[in-house]
């Protein structure tokens, strides 16, 4: 009776394991926040997506563990954001096996070091079309969905690429923590001051042009990524009472429950408040 139970066992294991199997569909591990959710937007019920790089998390200084690499292997899809931002990725693409790799950024010209090409929302869609090409090629079968849900997002990103683009732009944007803003700035047509050269500190006396800039141009806000509120952000928000609001790049994000769309959305309030405040 024991043995019955035992095998029994077993056996439901065994049928729960297959079934959960057969319900997950296609497996997709993302490297970073904005293709992951890009690529949940694409998939939504038909793929079990994760984040390889938990929030908070630095790309350029990740290393895949062992664990991770075997998780990649098994992997379906491995969406990663660029060579420019996850310089890893090229180098473990030998041990992936049949795993279909993208790189979103593919075919999408770089700016210098700059990897965050998906605050251009328009490079943001073209990210979108790779992704999509990816999850094609390893599930064709179900190709007319993601092609239907990835053309859907991209009409949502046009038309919030085409709010930033009319815009009242009257004033500087100031931002006060590590500057990523290139792409975004670039293409809505954003003047700005950056107390950071990329991730460099400030020095003393660029701090002291940025504190004299918003004195003289009576700047009433300066912005600062979620978790990225530095002692150089505190110090010119208390030297010159300058609010600090939140300018979401994506890098780093509050959850991963979160969606692109939303985080670039409370940007718009937020710089909306900056320019007619």
């Amino acid at each position: 009776m024991i043995h019955m139970k035992f095998r029994t066992t077993i056996f439901l294991a065994l049928f729960t394991l297959i079934s959960s199997r057969a319900c997950a569909g296609l497996k997709v591990i993302c490297s970073m926040y904005p293709v992951y959710d890009f690529t949940r937007a694409i998939t939504r019920e038909l793929a079990d997506v994760s984040l390889l790089l938990k929030p908070g998390t630095e790309p350029h200084e990740y290393e895949p563990s062992p664990q991770d690499i075997m998780a990649l292997h098994d992997a379906d899809v491995f969406v990663f954001t660029g060579s420019n931002m996850e310089q890893w990725a090229g180098k473990i693409s030998d041990l992936l096996g049949d795993t279909v790799i993208v790189d979103a950024s593919e075919n999408i010209p770089l700016s210098g070091n700059d990897p965050h090409i998906w605050l251009d929302l328009s490079l943001a869609q073209r990210m979108v079309m790779n992704i999509l090409a990816g999850l094609v090629k390893a599930d064709p079968d179900n190709s007319g969905t993601y092609t239907h849900n990835a053309e859907e997002y991209c009409s949502e990103l046009g038309a919030l690429d085409a709010e930033f683009t009319a815009m009242k732009k009257d004033r500087a944007l100031v931002f006060a923590g590590e500057f990523s803003c290139g792409y975004f700035v670039r293409r809505y047509g954003f003047e700005y001051v950056s107390a950071y050269d990329g991730e460099n500190e400030p020095s003393v006396r660029r701090m002291s042009e940025v504190i004299r800039y918003i004195h003289e141009h009576r700047t009433r806000y300066i912005f600062a990524d979620y978790g990225a509120v530095s002692q150089v952000t505190r110090a010119i928000s208390d030297e010159t009472g300058a609010r600090i609001l939140t300018f979401g790049t994506g890098h780093n994000v509050p959850s991963d429950d979160v969606t692109f769309l939303q985080i670039m959305r409370e940007n718009f309030r937020n710089i909306t408040e900056a320019m007619n405040d």
